[in-house]
């Protein structure tokens, strides 16, 4: 059950010493170091002796449809006892026995072993790496796509009618999707930044149809992580490139695999800063994606590329309205419209993109 209790850093140690994650020796005579850091939650990184252990990622109260769920988070990492394609991808549980904590202290959170590798941002020189963007994407491509095609293989099977599925992943279209629609997530319109963002995009016949569109495509097909991007994937440097681990997975849910495709393409489309349409680059790297995500999970190019594009788009709107809902009132709202503008820009050349996107990936020599 979610609780809305959000554990506070004074609080790590006693809570991990009461729920088994740290023992009296590890505080008394090795050194417990707790180190706030995490952007969206209040996450903490606990060392023991001076050397990394593992992560608290703590949740407070839920806004409402657009928030992610502990609950979904941990079923994952359940998952990945007895499905090593699962435990390919995701980090390791930590243990913290939950149930001996009074109500009072019976803190939401997430742990998890302390992983080695770095944010897939960091490769590319603008995240101080040394690789050129290109590079990057193509090195990110290489190290996630087929782990993270057999991780939607080996949970088809959840996807399927009676399937024993914890039910917190049960099958629900992201918010974004029906935020052109009746059942759109209530908070969005309560926040002026987010409202004022949904008027605009709204009034844009291309933008609306598209949602609706990507919203008609969305298919229950198997367990998707629902906000896949650069900073939530660790490469770990290997003799021949990288390792891939997936974090942050409390958005999961059974869906369309494509889903995942196009939200590691939407924020590579939206690093530009610009509002035009995808360029180029943008489009070697969607189609070097499709081919190669096709190659490895047995699904065409075609239907992934369309959805793809299609829910690249949504996410664009999303992003938009992620970021226009940290703002104060009066503060600039540039970037957040520049987000709208090429959420637009997508849906309108929707058709061009997915032609473009296939005819790439079908020169791509293997």
């Amino acid at each position: 059950m979610e609780c809305d209790y959000e554990l506070p850093a004074r609080e790590v140690i006693p809570a991990a010493l009461a729920a088994g994650a740290l023992t009296p020796g590890d505080v008394v005579h090795r050194g417990v170091l707790v180190e706030q850091v995490g952007r969206s939650h209040l996450v903490y990184r606990v060392s023991v002796g001076g050397v990394l252990q593992f992560f608290v990622k703590t949740f407070g109260p839920t806004r409402g449809a657009t928030d992610g769920l502990a609950a979904r988070e941990r079923a994952v990492l359940a998952l990945a006892r007895d499905r090593p394609p699962v435990a390919a991808l995701v980090p390791d549980a930590w243990a913290w026995e939950r149930s001996p904590q009074p109500a009072s202290k019976a803190w939401n959170v997430v742990v998890t072993k302390a992983m080695a590798g770095t944010e897939a941002w960091t490769v590319d020189r603008g995240g101080g790496g040394t690789r050129t963007t290109n590079e990057a994407w193509a090195a990110l491509v290489q190290a996630l796509a087929a782990p993270l095609a057999a991780f939607h293989r080996a949970t088809r099977d959840l996807a399927k009618p009676g399937a024993d599925l914890d039910p917190v992943l049960r099958a629900l279209e992201p918010w974004g999707l029906c935020v052109m629609d009746g059942d759109a997530a209530p908070e969005l319109w309560v926040n002026p930044a987010t409202a004022a963002l949904l008027h605009d995009a709204a009034a844009d016949p291309a933008l609306v149809a598209g949602i609706r569109g990507a919203r008609g495509l969305w298919r229950s097909l198997a367990l998707v992580h629902g906000d896949l991007k650069h900073d939530n994937v660790l490469l770990e440097p290997t003799a021949d490139g990288f390792r891939a681990r997936v974090l942050d997975w409390e958005m999961a849910r059974i869906g369309d695999p494509a889903w995942d495709l196009a939200g590691l393409t939407a924020r590579l489309a939206a690093a530009r800063g610009d509002e035009g349409p995808w360029q180029g680059d943008d489009l070697a790297a969607a189609a070097l994606l499709v081919r190669t995500y096709s190659e490895a999970s047995g699904l065409r190019p075609s239907g992934l590329a369309q959805r793809q594009v299609l829910y690249a788009g949504t996410v664009l709107l999303m992003m938009a309205l992620q970021h226009g809902s940290t703002l104060a009132p009066g503060a600039d709202m540039t970037a957040a419209r520049l987000l709208v503008m090429k959420a637009r820009a997508t849906f309108r050349s929707a058709d061009r993109l997915v032609a473009q996107i296939v005819a790439r990936s079908e020169s791509i020599s293997t």
